[in-house]
């Protein structure tokens, strides 16, 4: 059976298998997977943090983690944007992850965000799924890595 729920940091943290299976997945360059672990401990601690968790008979196999904060254009608006999203592989089916990013959306509302804001890798692109339940293309982010 598959259950979502809202879980403390510290089981994604305790699961860093998957974050090391999504890592490789998604990361398609050299930087090492160093997680900043204070930080998500504190920001969690701030109210600013926010954990879903994936279980398949129990056992945790997918998250996201959310980073809430105001607006900065928009002082009465409060943001929630995808830091990571996850869900092994064997679990891409049968509308598991777009019954995920319906749960995030409803959740996320109780929080008070106003805007959800996903961001999407070419290469791991899960934008059908977000269009379908009716997300936009809201902006198209450019990277590049700089000093080391």
């Amino acid at each position: 059976m598959i259950t979502f729920a809202k879980e403390p940091f510290q089981v994604v943290e305790d699961n860093f298998h998957l974050i090391k299976e999504h890592w490789d997945e998604v990361v398609r360059d050299s930087r090492e997977l160093a997680p900043h672990w204070e930080f998500f401990r504190m920001a969690e601690k701030a109210g600013e943090l926010i954990c879903f968790v994936v279980r398949k008979d129990n056992e945790v196999v997918g998250y996201t983690v959310w980073l809430l904060q105001p607006h900065l254009h928009s002082r009465d608006m409060k943001l929630a944007f995808n830091d990571a999203v996850f869900l092994r592989k064997d679990c891409r089916k049968g509308g598991v992850g777009k019954a995920f990013l319906e749960y995030c959306d409803e959740e996320l509302e109780k929080f008070g965000a106003k805007m959800i804001m996903w961001h999407v890798k070419p290469h791991v692109d899960y934008s059908a799924s977000l269009k379908a339940i009716g997300y936009k293309h809201f902006a198209t982010v450019y990277a590049r890595d700089i000093g080391g």
